[in-house]
């Protein structure tokens, strides 16, 4: 795939922000001609296979979304779609409102009937889609979504629910399956999605299903450290995590029939799985209830436990019981003690060890997500941690806790760096409305577990720069550069740099070369950096006009002229384009003020010379 694309203007449209990323380039815009503000997704069109797949993928999407939205007005329309200046384009209705995703990130959980209605709502817009036959390239074909998922269903303020994102690869026909699970979100397939790759309505039932239990829950059902540990854990056939014990029985259950290991088991079409979810809401019993077999098998390694179990022990031989009763009886005594205190010391006392340490340290097995945690989680979880590494330790050697310490640390190092790349690709935001302090934490945390690892060290230097950056800039800046040595990869810590040195330690030439040295690094300068470039100029250009009014000789007046103006013109050249973001107004105020007094000068000084060469030129009368 290209890189991520930066628009100022594409078309007609005026790009307002950057919306976000994924296979496609998504902005909110602004189509001047119908007054009214749209998303725009842009595909830079390449000749790689993935690209080629995606754009056309979009196109078959754009056409399905016209004709739904045609015959659902729930389904968001799309204004236009094609090509322009190398790009795929495509312009579609904005829905004001926050992904669940989103909400899911901010509650951490959602009530279950709230639930219940977002999941009910999906399922609705899918039995539109799934009886629905698109037209497209003058046959009927079936269609299905085939990326169900938390960021792609949007939520309005009044709890409206709809469905986004048809354009990745949704579209099939009756003979030939186009969409490949490499173009979903392997969270969300379901084992059969992901063991051949083709999908069908039962595909988007899987992954409502998937969505419904992140929502009670907090988190997916399934999560591994790699996508194919991920896809070998959904395909085991093992039954999720279980959920809160505040979640309504009727709801668990319309949960596990969705999400059965056995497709026969779970719901055969939307308007069933919807069903249920209303009666649920009704307080009517439903079907998962009256199931007959359950949604999962038994372990059975557990029942062959328990048969194996119940065996009678064999009598006596003939021998023993001719043996003298009382030799027999302290026979069977000592060597019952002997077994008993051997069990006891090899299985019981490690046994007991290791069920106490399962017991305690079931907040760190769940696997929580920190991303979605506030720092008080993150610190409650870490004192838990230390706690089992001093306690539950096995004959002074073996600390059981050691094998919590690579998943707590991969989720630790996963927090620290959400808050970092939510900073780099929010164009709008300051440094302040970050938690860096929730990322200092994680990180922090991370590296004691992970001490060989200079990438987490650099990025726990960076968020303290970010901590030290007002109330100590001299600090930042140490931290800044120790995370530039440690992280030499990252962009990061040269835009933390660049910004340092243009508004606290007004260096601008280093300000300069930090930009210069984060674009080398496949940095793509947003809106925000352009601002800060821009900003450089503008004080560099002000000091240089306060040096050029107060230079007495025209030598000078006339070697700082230029230098002058040519900043000037850098800052406006940089602070246009993105006019309306930040402060860019005011600072194009700035500019043209100074250029219209440094016009107003020289005018002026013009003048004076003239006249003063007039007055020499003439001839001298004696009296």
């Amino acid at each position: 795939m290209t890189p991520a694309l930066h628009f100022t203007q594409f078309g007609k449209y005026e790009i307002i922000r950057k919306l976000g990323r994924s296979m496609t380039d998504v902005y909110l815009a602004l189509d001047p001609e119908a007054d009214r503000r749209v998303v725009l997704k842009i595909v830079e069109q390449c000749r790689d296979a993935l690209t080629e797949l995606v754009v056309d993928a979009e196109r078959r999407g754009a056409m399905i979304q016209q004709q739904l939205h045609a015959l659902d007005a729930r389904i968001l329309e799309v204004y236009e779609h094609g090509e322009r200046d190398g790009c795929f384009f495509l312009a579609m209705q904005y829905a004001e409102g926050r992904s669940l995703a989103e909400v899911i990130r901010k509650d951490t959980r959602i009530e279950a009937r709230r639930a219940a209605r977002y999941c009910a709502e999906i399922c609705s817009q899918l039995q539109t889609l799934h009886s629905f036959q698109a037209e497209i390239d003058g046959q009927k074909r079936a269609v299905v979504h085939g990326d169900i998922k938390p960021h792609n269903i949007q939520i309005g303020s009044s709890g409206e629910v709809w469905l986004l994102d048809f354009g990745i690869a949704k579209a099939i026909t009756a003979t030939r399956n186009l969409t490949q699970h490499n173009l979903g979100s392997p969270a969300y397939c379901s084992p059969e999605r992901i063991k051949s790759g083709n999908v069908d309505p039962f595909s988007d039932l899987w992954a409502a299903g998937v969505s419904l239990y992140e929502m009670v829950a907090g988190m997916p059902p399934y999560q591994a450290h790699t996508t194919r540990k991920l896809e070998n854990l959904i395909q085991s056939r093992r039954p999720p995590r279980a959920l809160p014990d505040d979640c309504p029985a009727a709801l668990k259950g319309i949960i596990w029939k969705a999400l059965a290991a056995d497709p026969a088991r779970r719901y055969p079409t939307a308007v069933a799985f919807g069903e249920d979810l209303h009666a649920f809401l009704d307080g009517k019993r439903t079907t998962a209830e009256d199931a007959r077999e359950p949604a999962w098998d038994a372990n059975a390694t557990v029942e062959k436990a328990r048969s194996s179990s119940s065996r009678t022990v064999p009598r006596p031989s003939a021998a023993v019981r001719t043996v003298s009763r009382r030799f027999g009886e302290f026979k069977v005594v000592a060597w019952s003690l002997i077994a008993g205190l051997v069990i006891g010391l090899v299985c019981f006392i490690p046994a007991s060890h290791l069920y106490r340490f399962w017991n305690d340290s079931a907040p760190l097995r769940a696997g929580r997500d920190y991303a979605k945690a506030d720092a008080s989680v993150i610190e409650s979880d870490w004192k838990l941690y230390q706690r089992l590494d001093r306690t539950h330790t096995y004959f002074n050697r073996y600390a059981l806790a050691s094998y919590l310490a690579d998943p707590l640390a991969g989720r630790l190092a996963a927090a620290g760096e959400d808050v970092i790349e939510d900073y780099r690709n929010s164009t709008d935001s300051p440094p302040e409305r970050f938690d860096w302090a929730k990322a200092r934490t994680a990180l922090a945390h991370a590296v004691e577990l992970r001490p060989a690892s200079a990438e987490l060290r650099g990025q726990l230097a960076l968020c303290d720069g970010y901590l030290k950056l007002d109330a100590s800039p001299d600090e930042a800046l140490e931290r800044f550069r120790e995370a530039a040595s440690l992280s030499p990869k990252s962009p990061d810590p040269h835009l933390a740099l660049a910004r340092l040195y243009v508004y606290h330690l007004h260096n601008e030439g280093q300000a300069i070369a930090e930009f210069q040295a984060a674009e080398r690094l496949g940095h793509k300068l947003a809106p925000r950096e352009m601002e800060q470039q821009g900003d450089v100029y503008l004080h560099t250009a002000i000091d240089e006009y306060q040096q050029w009014v107060k230079a007495s000789a025209t030598v000078d007046q006339r070697r700082l002229l230029p230098i002058m103006q040519g900043d000037f013109d850098r800052a406006r050249a940089l602070f246009e384009p993105i006019r309306g973001y930040s402060n860019v107004n005011h600072s194009l105020e700035r500019v043209y003020r100074f250029q219209a007094s440094v016009e107003a000068i020289s005018q002026d000084r013009e003048k004076a010379l003239l006249v003063a060469a007039t007055r020499k030129s003439r001839p001298r009368r004696w009296r």
